[in-house]
């Protein structure tokens, strides 16, 4: 949804829509199309659930991240350059020192400001929970960290949902996937041969005949049984989303 702009408040009432609209595009898609009784059985949501821990206090630590800063050539001559307007003393021993100094600080700030931001999405997601009796929000993905490039890399999040979708194949005739990413290829793939149904939800920008969306891969739409296309404007026009405020 980001790439639209939007924003749910009532994720019941999202999933409701979602789950409509996927049953439309899968009876059309039977032949002959027929009209099947249908239950939405069960929302799982993957999210990211915990990040690295580091104790970046520890000597242990700071010896690592330097050893990495020392071998990031553009990232310590940037923090050279800076290092060398804020002090007067100029020898190249006192820049390299400050240079660190200011790197390894702002890494604390950076890495405290994400393990604030996992804090949030926690209480947001038990939020959701909450307000549902069929959306079960599974906190399994990990954030790996890289000091050096300020960056968090999600990992396991495709794995449990390829699992999940293997390991409850009996609870189900029709899996609706809601994510853009090929990784989901080989699970989906399974299930299938297992005489399940897989569809695929693609949001996309504008109006019905639109037909071009951005964050679906296509290699997952090729290898779905079925693609559901939900366009911004019946998002907006339901109340399902709304407009994200202007930052």
């Amino acid at each position: 949804m980001k790439h639209l702009d939007l924003q749910v408040k009532e994720y019941e009432l999202f999933y409701r829509h979602v789950m409509k609209c996927a049953v439309e595009t899968w009876k059309n898609s039977l032949i002959p199309p027929t009209a099947p009784m249908t239950q939405l059985r069960r929302v799982y949501w993957y999210e990211v659930g915990n990040i690295d821990e580091w104790d970046l206090e520890s000597a242990q630590t700071q010896a690592f991240i330097q050893t990495q800063f020392n071998t990031s050539r553009l990232v310590k001559a940037d923090f050279m350059a800076q290092a060398a307007k804020k002090i007067t003393q100029k020898d190249q021993v006192a820049v390299t020192k400050q240079a660190w100094e200011d790197f390894y600080s702002e890494c604390k700030t950076w890495y405290q400001d994400k393990k604030e931001t996992l804090s949030g999405m926690k209480r947001f997601h038990y939020g959701v929970m909450s307000g549902s009796d069929f959306i079960d929000i599974r906190a399994v993905a990990h954030w790996k960290v890289d000091f050096v490039a300020r960056s968090l890399s999600e990992k396991g999040l495709d794995t449990a949902l390829a699992v999940d979708m293997v390991a409850l194949r009996d609870n189900y005739d029709v899996a609706i996937v809601i994510s853009g990413d090929a990784d989901n290829l080989p699970g989906m793939q399974y299930v299938q041969e297992q005489n399940k149904m897989v569809g695929v939800v693609e949001f996309i920008r504008g109006n019905p005949p639109e037909l071009r969306g951005k964050s679906t891969s296509n290699r997952l739409k090729l290898r779905s049984d079925f693609v559901v296309q939900i366009f911004e404007s019946d998002l907006l026009r339901d109340k399902v989303a709304a407009r994200s405020p202007t930052k």
